[in-house]
């Protein structure tokens, strides 16, 4: 009979209690981990919307300016086709179908263009994702639909129309009775936006009143309106639609099947924890006392015996302890005659982190603005301004270069002030005529190590908060030797002519360092890189220099500098 002052009572109670909490623990990240993955979902979910959202509109808008464009160069031609004989209007015709023609030959065109002159047949041309069925369908709708123009001249907004089970989107302006006009399909849509893209959710597109106009991977049968479509697949599937002001709104039905379907392994493993629980807890029991408790006292004597400061053991011979418990004393033999070896090797675990630490710090530091410059190379390309790629692509291989170099936590100030150079120079390429700099640094400095991308971070925020359109920015780097409190220092002091920084960030950066905001993170990883090498926390300075414009000063330490670099 187990006595509750008994080790074996308070163990099994104790062990009851840890497998009651550590169930309710894979209960509650069972849960949680559903509410991440949905949230995770529904955040993939919005942004593939807006991307999609975002083609749709540039999309149409060009179908708008393609109709423009056409309405402007042709409506005189177009305005004057009654007037002309009837031999002269076959080549009117056909230099007005030519236009067309032209404006249909781009990849990405819409699917059709039109221009309907009173009296005649409409003049039209197709893109090839129409086939020849839409195409008779549309050429009847044409000639037979009442096109009503407007107080001005202007496209009108899109309109949704269906004809023959398929929904279009039309734009059109009439002019004197003559009507321009642009349209595509729904379907082709739904599918440009997504060209040459692997996503296999579902996605609908539907009408301000929401009635279906496209969707893909869905079998509509019946279903007709988003209202319907949101009934039958609520339960099975997550709903996320965002609107599109031309003409309604897109729809991402995604399975939740295919979200959680990793997820029931886990709920799976919780049920057999816990039947197997209630047979383990007095297997457990049983066994207690005479293959745990026993050794487990022997092992709390030794480690008495070591606690004291006696750092030599011996395994106990002739006890019949089983064999996991035999192999736990060599173990605990072989730990204490090793502690003064773990001890140096604990030592040099914590110097190491601290070099992954910075490296990981350095990491954060880095620039982001290579999308940039991809984007300034491809405007460059086409105004052939071939001398300014070549600087560019050279510059950013110098760039690279620096950031891709390992090992290396600190690098002499003559290296860094070039990098920032070289920085600004593509700047300069990027915003001509719009950047002076000036750098001044005196030759005891030269050599002096400093953090890697200590100066380019701070020159790279003075051109995201202080860069304004036709504006000119100065900024202006130097480097001295000076000593202060009695020890060498070199400063380093970087200046903008931008707004500087508000006062109300500051007075209180540390909260502000917190924020999401690149500048920001960067200002707080150089704070956190310079306490981690010089163990000083007052090595940065922040205030805004003159009239305008942010002030930096930062003090390297000499001789904590000239060290082995990490």
């Amino acid at each position: 009979m187990i006595r509750t002052n008994s080790i074996v009572f308070k163990f099994s109670v104790q062990l009851t209690v840890i497998l009651a909490i550590l169930l309710s623990i894979l209960v509650l990240s069972n849960i949680y981990s559903l509410e991440v993955v949905r949230s995770n979902a529904l955040t993939s979910s919005r942004n593939t919307l807006a991307i999609y959202q975002a083609n749709i509109h540039n999309n149409l808008n060009n179908f708008s300016k393609d109709l423009t464009e056409v309405f402007d160069n042709n409506i005189d031609a177009a305005v004057g086709f009654a007037y002309l004989e009837e031999s002269s209007q076959y080549f009117r015709a056909m230099e007005l179908k030519n236009t067309l023609l032209a404006k249909m030959s781009n990849d990405y065109a819409s699917d059709g263009m039109f221009i309907r002159i009173p009296g005649e047949s409409a003049l039209e041309q197709f893109s090839n994702r129409i086939q020849s069925g839409d195409k008779l369908a549309l050429v009847n709708f044409l000639d037979t639909y009442e096109f009503s123009s407007g107080p001005s001249v202007e496209a009108k907004p899109w309109k949704t129309l269906q004809i023959e089970g398929d929904y279009y989107l039309f734009n059109y302006i009439t002019y004197s009775g003559v009507s321009f006009g642009t349209f595509v399909k729904a379907d082709n849509l739904l599918s440009m936006v997504n060209r040459g893209g692997n996503d296999q959710n579902r996605y609908v597109l539907s009408s301000t009143e929401g009635r279906i106009l496209s969707a893909n991977h869905i079998v509509l049968q019946a279903v007709a309106t988003l209202d319907s479509l949101t009934r039958e697949y609520k339960r099975s599937y997550m709903i996320v639609s965002e609107p599109i002001t031309e003409f309604g709104q897109i729809t991402n039905i995604v399975a939740k099947g295919s979200l959680f379907a990793g997820l029931k392994l886990i709920q799976w493993s919780i049920v057999f924890l816990a039947v197997l629980s209630v047979i383990v807890v007095p297997l457990v029991l049983r066994f207690l006392t005479r293959d745990v408790l026993k050794p487990i006292l022997e092992l709390v004597k030794a480690a008495k015996v070591v606690e004291q400061g006696q750092l030599e053991y011996s395994v106990p011979k002739g006890t019949p302890y089983s064999l996991e418990f035999m192999k736990l004393f060599h173990a605990f033999e072989s730990m204490v005659s090793e502690i003064s070896g773990l001890k140096i090797q604990s030592y040099e675990e914590q110097i190491e982190t601290s070099r992954a630490e910075i490296k990981y710090l350095q990491m954060q530091i880095r620039p982001h603005f290579f999308l940039n410059a991809i984007s300034t190379i491809t405007s460059l390309t086409y105004q052939n301004k071939n001398e300014e790629i070549r600087q560019l692509i050279q510059c950013l291989s110098e760039h690279l270069r620096y950031m891709l170099k390992g090992g290396l936590a600190e690098v002499p100030m003559e290296e860094e002030i070039r990098h920032a150079e070289n920085y600004i120079r593509m700047q300069e390429i990027r915003y001509p005529d719009q950047v002076f700099y000036m750098t001044e640094i005196n030759e005891e400095s030269r050599c002096v190590p400093i953090p890697q991308f200590m100066i380019q971070t701070f020159v790279e925020n003075a051109f995201k908060h202080a860069m304004f359109y036709k504006e000119m920015l100065s900024i202006f780097i130097r480097v001295r030797s000076e000593t202060r409190e009695g020890s060498p220092f070199v400063k380093i002091e970087i200046e903008d002519n931008g707004g500087g920084f508000s006062a109300e960030w500051l007075n209180n950066p540390e909260a502000e360092e917190a924020a999401e905001d690149g500048g920001r993170v960067g200002i707080a990883n150089i704070r956190k890189t310079l306490r981690l090498l010089y163990k000083r926390s007052d090595l940065l300075k922040l205030s805004n220099a003159g009239q305008a414009g942010a002030r930096v000063e930062l003090w390297i330490p000499v001789q904590e500098a000239r060290r082995e670099p990490i």
